[in-house]
Formats: C-alpha cells, structure tokens, sequence
C-alpha cells in the first residue's frame, strides 16, 4: 500500500539513531561491553514505544505544547528503562546517567523536530493531487485535504464525466475535464496524487481512460482508504459498509474473537486486583458522602442491540441522580452541584468505571470497543442515521479508539471512529489503544 508521506520513517530512523547514541554515552562507561548493547536496545524499544503512542509518528501539524508532551514522553520512557538499574537499590550515579540520557534524547528529538519543521515549510514541494468524481465523496476529500496543511498536499481539481456535475459546480476548486482529459490535466498540473472518488462502480471506458491517462509513478488511491489514512475515521457509506461486513466475517474474524474474549477476562481480573486501594477509597468515600449505594447501573446498548445494565460507582447526591443522563454523550462541569465533593476526583481519573470490569467479565463488554449507549440514544440515532447499528457489531468497550482521539464527539464522529476501529481492530493495536487511554487518564486529559 501507497504511504501517506515517508517523512514519518525519516523521524523515526533519526530518532532510533539518537536515542541509541544517546544511551552509548550516557552508560558506555558504567555498563560492562558484554551488556551494553541489551541496554541499548532497551532503552530505544521502550522511548519508541512511549513516542509512538504519543503519537510523534503521525502526519501532523506540530504545536508549541508538543514541546511539553516530548519532554513527558521521554521522561516517562526514561523512568519505566531505568527501572531494571534501580532493583538493586537506589543509587546516585545511576540516577545522574539517567537523567543525562534523557537530556541528550529530549534535545536530539526536539532539534530533530525544529529542522523537520523548517524544511517542511520552507524547502519541501507540495504534492498535487486530482480527485476523479466532483460529488459529496469528493468534494469531502478535497476539504479533508485543504483542512490539513501538514499533510503537504495541493487539490488541483477534479475530473468529473457527469455533465450534471459539471454544470452545479460549487466548489472553489475546478473541474479541470473528463477522465479522458486525465493525461493531459496529470502532466499540465504536475499531478503526483490520484484520488478515485466515483461512489459507483466505473465502466470499462472510464477504467480505460484512467489506465491510459495515469503515468506509472503516480500514486492512485481509493478515497476511502486515503480519508481512513489521514482522519483516522471510517467513511460511512453502502459500499464501505458492505466491504466492513465481508471483513467481519471472514474466518480470521472467529479466532480473532476466541483471543479477544480471553484477553478481556484475563485483562480485566488484572485491573480489579491492581485497583484493590482504589476501589477499597472509593467505596468508603461513596459511603461517607451521603450513606447511599455504593453502585449506580444504568441500561445501555450491548452487542447486537441487547440491552444490559453497566455499572458505575455513584458519583452524584442518591436524590439528584438522573436516570436518564448520559455522561458519555452529554458534559459535566467540575463544580456540577450534582455531583459529590469526593467524587469529583473519581470523575476526573475515571475510577468511577472501574466496576464496568464486572460487565466485562459477564462477557457485556470488552475492555476496548465503542462506548455504550443509552436505549434512547441508540434508537434515536438508528433511525435517523444510516447503519448506526453497525458500530454494535461488536461488543461495547470500557475504553476505545473515539474516546483517545476526540472528547467531545458528535454522532456522525462516533459512528466513523467506530467503524474504523471495528475494520482494524487487531490484539496488538487494542494493547496500544488501552495504554493510549490509561495515559490519558493519568494525566487528566481525557473526559
């Protein structure tokens, strides 16, 4: 498959390079030759890690406070690698080694990033990119597009054989031809992208013309995969729901589900006992505030549309709480009066989640998969937007893909968000989903 940019490798390789010389300075004096390299080793596996689930090997538009976020990946990377040289006991030098090493990677990275930042916006050439189908699909890509900027691309039209199309063009982007014209538009405009976003399937004259007109080189891709590589979201259309379906049925698919339902019961008895203290303080402070229930259930929308009840710490007075609220859908502010003093730290932390490892074990959720829903909610959304019941292909999560990307979403977001997990998800990547969300929450960053 065709990438995005390469630049993404380009940051990585420099950065493995860093990291690993950074650690030969730092340890090669201390640490016996016939180690040095495990160490080495381990330090670049897990700074990349911390790094990558940062998300610093994406395309994306650098900000100020990512100043911030390198300097706490590199010091929570650091902490977790210099684990292994403090079980001996506490030791000064090891300390000072550490934090030299990660000073020289913090300031390798961070350079590495400033001169990647200047030559993109001063020395790298913007890639020009056709889109073939001037309808809904692409004039969406071709926003999609001009919205990112880092992405280092340029829509320099499209190419449209729908005369009404043509003729009701609102774009400010122009229809530069047919897909007969597609030669002579790819060479005149330097075009190094192609993007197919034609909803029904091309004739053999189109295809003929595109085969024809399309130099080797360029690189051409179907709009819905190239809108799922850069937003990270699913374009929710018949098509591409018929094709999520072919995927969710494939043999692959049964084993994939026998693996998953293991991992969230051996995952979820992991975080009931690592929790013990945190559950043990929450329930005394529940207790304490108001002598009410400890638990507080509410019906949501399972699997396949089944109801069940999932369940929460209460967070909120017993005579003031609604039924009918929905906290994954609908904001809470801090100093809602509503909700007890105490409680305002288990909102904030999400503790107040912690027994949904009981629905979990039940087998009505899985640790990671879209959030659950309300009846309410779900009927609502079903009946005004198409395949909404989709994203309840799967069973519902106590973490997911949309909870780690957007806090605040709208319906439409959600249903993308979801479907693309719902298409990729995989062992390996639902691993780095909960690490994502667990950072998150430690942090205090997601609501």
């Amino acid at each position: 498959m065709p990438v995005i940019s390469r630049s993404v490798y380009v940051l990585a390789v420099l950065d493995s390079i860093i990291i690993m010389l950074a650690a030969l300075y730092s340890f090669v004096i201390f640490v016996p030759l016939s180690i040095l390299f495990y160490v080495v080793l381990w330090f670049l596996l897990i700074t990349m890690l911390v790094l990558y689930i940062k998300g610093f090997y994406e395309v994306r538009k650098y900000k100020p406070s990512d100043i911030y976020f390198l300097f706490e990946g590199v010091t929570i990377s650091t902490v977790f690698a210099g684990i292994p040289f403090c079980l001996g006991g506490f030791n000064i030098v090891t300390v000072l080694l550490l934090i030299i090493n990660a000073t020289l990677i913090f300031s390798g990275i961070l350079i590495v990033r400033i001169l990647f930042i200047l030559h993109s916006k001063f020395f790298k050439s913007i890639k020009n990119v056709l889109i073939v189908g001037a309808g809904q699909d692409g004039k969406l890509i071709a926003e999609t597009i001009q919205e990112r900027p880092e992405l280092g691309m340029k829509v320099v039209g499209f190419l449209d054989d729908n005369m009404n199309t043509i003729e009701d063009e609102d774009s400010s982007i122009p229809i530069l031809g047919l897909t007969c014209d597609s030669e002579a538009v790819i060479k005149d405009n330097n075009v190094k992208i192609v993007i197919i976003a034609v909803k029904s399937r091309m004739d053999s004259v189109i295809l003929t013309d595109l085969i024809k007109g399309i130099p080797l080189g360029v690189k051409v891709w179907r709009m819905p995969k190239f809108y799922e590589k850069i937003t990270h979201k699913y374009l929710v259309s018949k098509m591409t729901v018929n094709w999520l379906f072919y995927a969710c049925v494939k043999k692959k698919a049964l084993l994939f589900a026998y693996i998953k339902r293991f991992c969230d019961i051996v995952a979820s008895i992991l975080i009931m006992l690592i929790t013990i203290p945190l559950t043990i303080i929450a329930v005394i402070g529940i207790k304490l505030s108001d002598f009410g229930p400890v638990f507080f259930t509410q019906t949501r929308i399972g699997k396949f549309g089944k109801p069940f009840k999932m369940i929460k710490f209460r967070t909120m007075y017993q005579d003031k709480v609604d039924a009918d609220f929905d906290d994954d859908l609908t904001e809470i502010s801090y100093d809602d009066k509503r909700i007890m003093p105490f409680c305002k730290i288990l909102r904030k932390f999400h503790i107040d989640e912690l027994p949904q490892m009981i629905n979990v074990l039940r087998g009505e959720m899985s640790i990671v998969g879209p959030r659950p829903v309300r009846e309410e909610v779900y009927y609502e959304n079903k009946e005004k937007m198409p395949f909404w019941e989709c994203r309840n292909w799967v069973r519902p999560g106590w973490c997911g893909w949309q909870q780690i990307n957007i806090c605040e979403p709208t319906s439409e977001e959600r249903l993308e968000y979801d479907l693309y997990y719902i298409k990729h998800r995989h062992i390996i990547w639902e691993f780095i989903i909960l690490i994502q969300y667990v950072a998150k929450v430690l942090c205090g960053r997601c609501k």
